[in-house]
């Protein structure tokens, strides 16, 4: 029985070390990560008349704070101005200011 047990434990080790043989010979690729994907000027519009619930683009800009690109875009919708700030990554809304018009 013992001669048995040590010829499979062999065997198991032996096949362990050749698979590992031909595994090490594989070619190695490098991963690479998917740039993220980032909004378009007219979709960030698309997102801040959204939130306006429609409305007149006034300005736009690309600005930087605290390391973050974002869309800054002003919209009037009658009597009231909108600034909306979206992420240029994501598209995420990260604020909205709203003043009624004097």
């Amino acid at each position: 029985m013992n001669l048995m047990t040590l010829l499979l434990t062999g065997a198991l080790i032996a096949g362990g070390l050749g698979a590992h043989a031909v595994l090490g010979n594989q070619p190695i690729t490098e991963s690479t990560i998917a740039p993220s994907q980032s909004i378009n000027e007219l979709q960030a519009k698309t997102i801040a008349l959204d939130t306006s619930k429609g409305g007149l683009v006034t300005n736009t800009q690309t600005i930087e704070k605290y390391g973050i690109k974002e869309y800054e875009i002003s919209i009037v919708n009658q009597d009231t101005e909108y600034v909306v700030d979206i992420d240029t990554s994501t598209g995420d809304i990260l604020k909205v200011d709203q003043n009624t018009k004097d």
